[in-house]
């Protein structure tokens, strides 16, 4: 399982992890904006969910709005609806019991980065479980926890 560590370069679909993380960590803080100010982040639905609930109050919200209505955002449509079911029917059948238990919004970030052609930006094992089976590029936005 490869544990890559973002150098802050390239098109990535950003998860709700690693914003997490770019709060906490300056350096990984200062590569997020920096990409972001290059047009190099996309967003999909599933993580500005989590991303509002996360946001402390009316202000937040309005942050969050603001910062990814800028940004490119990849849409969460039927295709990539149906690319979610074959993931877990393909992780169910490929591995040990319960491989395809795994949470919806990563499952769903994951094949949109697949479908868009872009690499997941992340700070869950749960994206280095899915990369090989998917085809896509995980990377850390920060060191990952050992």
């Amino acid at each position: 399982m490869s544990r890559t560590v973002w150098s802050g370069g390239g098109d990535v679909l950003a998860d709700t992890s690693a914003w997490i993380v770019a709060r906490r960590i300056p350096a990984a803080r200062e590569l997020l904006l920096a990409a972001v100010a290059r047009g190099q982040v996309a967003w999909c639905w599933p993580v500005r969910y989590e991303l509002l609930v996360d946001a402390r109050g009316v202000d937040g919200i309005a942050a969050v709005d603001r910062l990814l209505e800028g940004l490119r955002e990849i849409a969460v449509d039927r295709s990539v609806q149906r690319g979610v079911l074959g993931a877990m029917r393909a992780l169910a059948a490929g591995a040990s019991h319960g491989a395809h238990r795994l949470p919806l919004t990563d499952l769903t970030v994951a094949v949109a980065a697949q479908q868009s052609g872009l690499d997941v930006l992340h700070h869950d094992d749960h994206f280095d479980r899915l990369a090989a089976p998917l085809g896509i590029r995980a990377l850390w936005i920060a060191e990952p926890p050992h």
